[in-house]
C-alpha cells in the first residue's frame, strides 16, 4: 500500500471488525494514511487502538463535497461501510478524482427506502443496483459494489459450487456459469444464512439486537421483499409484481422482509424457516445464471433469493418490531463481546429436481475470536469478503463500477478463504413438503 490513504466512510461493526484484518493483511499500509468520517462516536475505541483519525460527522447531500474535500486523492480507497449515506453519490465522487471505490450494499440517502414522495420500485434494491450498473465501463477507477459476505463472497460460492457439479455430472467446467446452471436443472437458488451466536441474555423491552448491523437490518427488513424470477414459474405470488418489463426485471413482493417467510435448508439442522429479505445478490445472482436468446428474451433463469434465519434473538426483535409496526426500537445492540457460542452457517443451496446442493462457510465464534479481535462470526465472513475485493481491486485498479460476478472469483477465494472457518459443499435429497414443480409458492410460509 505504501502511501496509499484509505477512507472508512462509516466506523461501525464491519469497519471495526476489518480494522486489525486491514493491517495484517497490508503490512506497509501506514496508520497516519487510515482515516475515519462516522455519524457518532460509536467505534472510537477501536480507532484510537488503532490510531485511526475519526471524524464525527453525518454525511449528507448538502455537506459530502466540503467534508470529503482534499481527504483521498488518486490511488487511494474509500471504503463505504455506512448506512444512509448514498453510494451512486460517492462513486461519482470517487471517480471524478480516480479513487477506488467498495461498499458492501448499494444504499440510498436516509429516506431513499421510503415510498412517500417516489414511485414504490425507486426503493428497491433492484432500482438501486440499475443506477449503480448505469456507470459500468473501464478506464475509471475500480469501484466494487455489494462485496461483503452476502452480497459478495455468496456469489463466488455459486461459481465454486457449479464447478464441483459439472465435475460430478461430467460436464465442461468452462462452460459460462448460466448454461452450466441450466444443464444442471437448477430452478432455485437460496443464499442461506443459519446465525447461531448467542449471548444468553433475555432481550430487553424496546431492545433491538443483531451480530453486524441493527439499522441495516431495519433497513431492508422493511423492504418489500426482492427476488429474481425464474422461467420456471408458472404463476406469480399473490399481490407480487415485476419491477419493470425488462426482460431482466425481478420480482417484488406485497410484504416486507420482516412479515415474509420462507422455507429452506442447511447442513447443520436440514430444513429450517427463514425470512425472505430483499439483497443484492438475488438480482445479480439472477443476473449471472440467465440465458438469453437473440432477441433478448430470457431462455432460462433460475429463481434467486436470500433466506436469512439470524441468531434467536435477532428473531424475537425481528417479530416484536413487526408487531409494534415498525417503530423505531428504543435500544439498538450490536451483538459481539457478549456473545458465549454458536456459528455463522452461510452459503447457497442449488435445487433441482434430484434434491439440492450447498456450497458455502460454517464459521463459529470461537475461530473468529482466534483469527481476529472485534469480530464474531458473522463480521468475520463480511471481512473475508471485503478483504478478497480489495486485493482484486488494487490489482485492477481501472475497471470501472463491477460487481462480484465480474471478479476472478478463485483469485478473491483464495484471499478471503483464511477468514470462513470451513469451506465446503454437500448433497441432500431435500425438497419442501409437496414441492413437485419448484414454484416459489411452494417455499413461502404464511406468517
Amino acid at each position: 500500500m505504501n502511501e496509499r490513504k484509505i477512507l472508512f466512510i462509516g466506523y461501525g461493526a464491519i469497519a471495526q471488525a476489518l480494522t486489525p484484518v486491514l493491517f495484517e493483511q497490508f503490512p506497509d499500509l501506514k496508520r497516519r494514511n487510515v482515516s475515519a468520517i462516522n455519524a457518532d462516536a460509536r467505534g472510537a475505541a477501536v480507532a484510537r487502538e488503532y490510531g485511526i483519525d475519526l471524524t464525527i460527522r453525518a454525511l449528507t447531500p448538502a455537506n459530502l463535497d466540503a467534508v470529503l474535500d482534499h481527504r483521498l486523492g488518486a490511488g487511494d480507497i474509500m471504503l463505504n461501510l455506512s448506512v444512509d449515506v448514498s453510494s451512486l453519490a460517492l462513486i461519482d465522487w470517487c471517480q471524478a478524482r480516480d479513487v477506488m471505490y467498495l461498499d458492501t450494499c448499494v444504499e440510498p440517502w436516509a429516506g431513499g427506502y421510503d415510498a412517500d414522495d417516489k414511485p414504490l420500485v425507486e426503493t428497491t434494491n433492484y432500482w438501486l443496483r440499475k443506477q449503480a450498473l448505469r456507470r459500468k465501463g473501464k478506464g475509471r477507477s475500480t469501484c466494487v459494489i455489494a462485496h461483503g459476505a452476502n452480497p459478495g463472497l455468496v456469489s463466488h460460492f455459486v461459481k465454486m459450487a457449479l464447478a464441483r457439479l459439472a465435475a460430478t455430472h461430467a460436464l465442461n467446467a468452462d462452460m459460462p456459469s448460466a448454461a452450466l446452471a441450466r444443464a444442471l436443472g437448477i430452478k432455485t437458488v437460496h443464499i442461506t444464512e443459519r446465525d447461531t451466536q448467542a449471548d444468553n441474555l433475555p432481550l430487553q423491552s424496546g431492545e433491538f439486537a443483531n451480530t453486524w448491523s441493527v439499522d441495516g437490518l431495519l433497513a431492508e427488513a422493511r423492504q418489500h421483499a426482492e427476488l429474481s424470477w425464474g422461467t420456471h414459474e408458472a404463476y406469480l405470488p399473490a399481490g407480487a409484481r415485476r419491477h419493470d418489463e425488462t426482460a431482466a426485471a425481478g420480482l417484488m413482493l406485497d410484504t416486507s422482509g420482516a412479515r415474509t417467510k420462507v422455507v429452506s435448508w442447511t447442513p447443520s439442522v436440514g430444513e429450517q424457516d427463514a425470512y425472505l429479505i430483499t439483497h443484492h445478490e438475488a438480482l445479480s445472482i439472477g443476473d449471472l445464471l440467465t440465458e438469453f436468446a437473440v432477441d433478448g428474451t430470457a431462455i432460462y433463469r433460475p429463481t434467486v433469493y436470500y433466506a436469512y434465519r439470524p441468531t434467536l434473538k435477532t428473531c424475537e426483535s425481528l417479530c416484536r418490531w413487526a408487531h409494534h409496526d415498525f417503530a423505531p426500537p428504543a435500544v439498538k445492540t450490536i451483538l459481539r463481546d457478549e456473545l458465549a457460542s454458536g456459528a455463522d452457517e452461510l452459503g447457497v443451496l442449488l435445487i433441482h429436481e434430484r434434491g439440492a446442493d450447498w456450497f458455502g462457510s460454517v464459521l463459529s465464534l470461537a475461530q473468529a475470536r482466534r483469527i481476529a479481535p472485534f469480530n464474531s462470526a458473522t463480521t468475520l465472513q463480511v471481512v473475508g469478503g471485503i478483504v478478497g475485493a480489495l486485493k482484486w481491486m488494487t490489482r485492477n485498479p481501472h475497471e470501472g463500477v463491477v460487481e462480484a460476478e465480474d471478479m476472478d472469483s478463485e483469485y478473491v477465494m483464495r484471499a478471503a478463504q483464511p477468514f470462513l472457518g470451513e469451506v465446503f459443499g454437500t448433497h441432500t435429497n431435500w425438497k419442501p413438503s409437496g414441492a413437485h414443480s419448484l414454484q416459489t409458492v411452494d417455499f413461502l410460509r404464511p406468517e
